[in-house]
């Protein structure tokens, strides 16, 4: 009677990782391991007893069906010389069960066969061992446009799937020399599954390296997009605020002379000033606008901006409010920058004020600089960055936090999520500008209900290239008698 501590060798090979099926000498069922069951969407209690071509037809519906015919060849030569036999990869469908649609599904499997013997030297049982590799025939098959974009991995995949089939063939021929050769016949089936298997893996690594390579071509192709769209909003924004820029200076240049010929009593001089106002408001918007499209008359300085954000520290803390916390974090030894100090402030102020939207309730708004160097695998994944050293700006809150679809158009001019009367969508497009006008880059990390992130870069001073811009540097005028010739293509600003 076994002992109740001894292993249950039933349920170990049920459980065993392979795909196991145990056969009487009849190619009854007598056993099956639980990965086989699900591979060929079977349960035990419904093919146990049961003989495999029973459970296992070929597909009434392919003439060209051998599944059957091979695999009796293969036990059947089992029986005859007592040998274990291995097969060729197979075409052998699965039938499915009627809840799942019926018909037969095609697979592909790379069987092989070995006796095991009783006690008495006859074969007792056969066992049926078989690997499924329907997905490198499909892969095969099918192929795909990733291929042509990969045509690297493409290759390499290629040329080991062919591998296994060679060496498919190479089993299939030393079945047929199993009869003059029985002896040599096991040792070769042990090496050329241990071929398949090693290559099996190195196929898996490379299909992973390429889904690797494809979603890193993705993100390049979304980014690259993103920032074409940036360049295009922003040469017609600048076209646009330079016009209407034209257009505000004569209307304000005219209702200047206008107040100055108006009696102080003239009721015509409150309109007047009301339409200076008015001028003055929208001239504001136009700057934001020539920010954003990087045409703004620059005057750069090298600056520290820990300085810039204690500066600031006071004034922020009574925009956002005495519900939220300030916490300001300067980094150590921070490099100097070269830049306007009132576009600095800008920026501060907008990221600022867009925290404290998020936080109504309160919460904790987090300004943050350091050093960093910025290497090849960034700049490979941030379209429109240099390697090199930067200073980095992190304004960081824990508000409400932006969905994946409002971050896309984040950075877009006029585009807000704010109601009516209360933000023009100006803000951040006027951030996204002045940082692409000196060279840096902004970058957004959010998850709706935890808050958001905002890092800017800025080109240290001793590494920053030229960025092109306009620098206005003011000179003493001379006085004379000459005659100055202004030239101006609009009549109304000339005038």
């Amino acid at each position: 009677m076994p002992d109740k501590h001894d292993p249950d060798f039933r349920v170990l090979f049920e459980s065993a990782p392979g795909l196991y099926l145990v056969l009487a000498t009849d190619f009854m069922i007598v056993a099956a391991s639980d990965p086989y069951l699900r591979a060929t969407m079977t349960k035990r209690e419904e093919i146990l007893g049961r003989k495999i071509f029973d459970v296992f037809p070929d597909n009434p519906d392919d003439p060209g069906a051998t599944g059957v015919a091979n695999l009796r060849a293969s036990l059947e030569r089992v029986l005859e010389h007592g040998h274990p036999d291995a097969m060729a990869v197979q075409k052998y469908g699965i039938r499915r069960s009627e809840s799942e649609g019926g018909g037969f599904e095609e697979r592909h499997w790379s069987p092989a066969n070995s006796p095991v013997f009783g006690r008495d030297g006859q074969i007792a049982y056969i066992i049926h061992r078989v690997e499924d590799v329907t997905e490198f025939v499909r892969v095969k098959q099918e192929g795909s446009e990733h291929h042509r974009l990969a045509g690297e991995l493409r290759t390499q995949a290629e040329r080991m799937e062919a591998e296994i089939y060679r060496r498919a063939q190479e089993i299939q021929e030393a079945n047929r020399k199993l009869r003059e050769f029985q002896a040599e016949l096991e040792q070769r089936v042990q090496a050329r599954t241990t071929d398949l298997q090693r290559t099996n893996e190195e196929l898996q690594r490379e299909m992973s390296e390429r889904q690797r390579t494809e979603e890193a071509l993705r993100r390049s192709e979304e980014q690259l997009r993103h920032a074409q769209k940036m360049e295009a909003v922003g040469t017609l924004a600048g076209g646009v605020a330079h016009d209407f820029n034209n257009l505000l200076t004569a209307i304000m240049g005219y209702a200047q002379l206008m107040t100055m010929r108006l009696k102080p009593d003239d009721p015509a001089l409150r309109d007047t000033e009301e339409i200076l106002k008015a001028a003055t408001r929208a001239s504001v918007l136009t700057r934001q606008l020539l920010a954003f499209s990087r045409r703004e008359v620059l005057q750069p300085r090298v600056l520290n901006l820990n300085a810039i954000v204690a500066d600031m520290g006071k004034m922020l803390r009574h925009v956002i409010g005495e519900s939220i916390d300030l916490v300001v974090v300067p980094g150590e030894g921070l490099g100097s920058i070269k830049a306007d100090p009132g576009h600095l402030e800008q920026v501060l102020m907008n990221l600022s004020v867009n925290a404290r939207d998020a936080m109504p309730e309160g919460g904790r708004l987090t300004i943050e600089t350091s050093n960093v160097e910025l290497g090849e695998v960034y700049v490979g994944e941030h379209v429109g960055v240099e390697p090199g050293a930067y200073v980095l700006l992190t304004v960081s809150d824990n508000g409400t936090g932006i969905d994946e679809e409002t971050k896309a158009r984040i950075f877009e001019p006029f585009f807000t999520t704010k109601g009516v009367d209360k933000g023009t969508g100006l803000g951040l497009s006027t951030v996204y500008g002045i940082v692409q006008q000196w060279g840096g880059a902004i970058q957004v990390y959010s998850e709706v209900g935890w808050g958001t992130a905002f890092k800017v870069y800025l080109p240290r001073a001793a590494d920053l290239a030229d960025p092109g811009v306009r620098v206005q540097n003011p000179t003493e005028v001379p006085s004379g008698s000459e005659t100055i010739l202004l030239a101006e293509d609009q009549d109304a600003v000339a005038a």
